[in-house]
């Protein structure tokens, strides 16, 4: 009986492992995967980001129009082609004319993987947009932002409530 134990042990431990062989298919199914989901994980990162720099825009568009209401003045962005994105300042004796001491912010430079058009149904009909003191905005308009991967969000604004929204 002790014989047939001490020979039963001996089994357990040598089969107590994995062979080189099993780890090796182990390791080669998930280096198949992981070929497999990357490129899926980096166009879905890439989504993300894009909404991101989205949600920045919208927010300095927000925050621009919350401004005006709040200090009962208007507030006036505009648009930069060449760093595809919104800035903004504060006219505060609404005459249109920027004077020292008037606050205000250039636009942030979108990645040049975004690319950013004006929607062709409703674009932007003049350079300038007014916030006014009531909230509402001198024009409606539409962006759109996009990436190589199709993926795109839209920024409007809605001229009778100056409410900026992002599809």
């Amino acid at each position: 009986m002790s014989d047939f134990r001490a020979k039963t042990e001996i089994r357990r431990r040598h089969d107590a492992g994995f062979t080189l062989v099993e780890l090796t298919v182990v390791m080669v199914i998930f280096g198949i995967m992981t070929a497999v989901a990357l490129p899926g994980f980096n166009k879905f990162m890439r989504s993300l980001d894009l909404n991101n720099q989205v949600q920045v825009t919208a927010s300095m568009l927000r925050v621009a129009r919350q401004r005006a209401i709040t200090e009962n003045n208007a507030y006036r962005i505009w648009y930069d082609p060449f760093a595809r994105n919104f800035g903004w300042w504060d006219d505060d004796n609404s005459d249109f004319i920027y004077v020292f001491g008037e606050k205000f912010a250039s636009p942030q430079t979108m990645p040049g993987w975004i690319t950013a058009t004006q929607s062709a149904t409703n674009p932007m009909g003049s350079f300038w947009t007014t916030f006014n003191p009531d909230g509402s905005a001198s024009q409606s308009f539409t962006f759109i932002y996009s990436n190589s991967d199709g993926y795109s969000r839209n920024i409007s604004i809605i001229r009778p409530t100056g409410m900026v929204t992002i599809q």
